[in-house]
């Protein structure tokens, strides 16, 4: 069940983050709506490490690997993410947001992987 909420809130919380993120970059959006970004960002964090406590203390499938990856990464965005505003100012501040953007994309994709995993080894439905 933890698996199945986790990677359920871990969709919408990254796809928002996504969306608000990509908005914010372009400057389509007020400035005033990071907040709600940072929110969801904190909340795809707490999804992951759900998802990576479920794998690490699944009865069959247990992936110690994946669930420390999930934890460092889920970690990792929102240092990346906070640290961002003062990390290399100026025409190479792009590099930094596409590092936190890439984040982004690899938890969902560790939570995707986890997902698949545990559903795999306790055939879940």
């Amino acid at each position: 069940m933890i698996v199945r909420i986790g990677i359920m809130a871990l969709r919408i919380c990254v796809l928002l983050a996504l969306i608000i993120g990509i908005l914010l970059w372009a400057h389509l959006i007020p400035g005033s709506i990071v907040m709600i970004h940072m929110l969801l960002g904190l909340l795809a964090m707490v999804a992951l490490w759900m998802l990576g406590f479920g794998i690490a203390t699944a009865p069959k499938g247990r992936n110690m690997g994946l669930a420390i990856g999930a934890f460092v990464l889920g970690l990792l965005l929102p240092v990346v993410g906070l640290g961002q505003l003062s990390w290399l100012p100026g025409s190479s501040h792009i590099v930094i947001q596409i590092i936190h953007l890439l984040i982004g994309l690899g938890a969902i994709g560790v939570g995707e992987m986890i997902a698949a995993r545990y559903k795999r080894s306790n055939k879940l439905a």
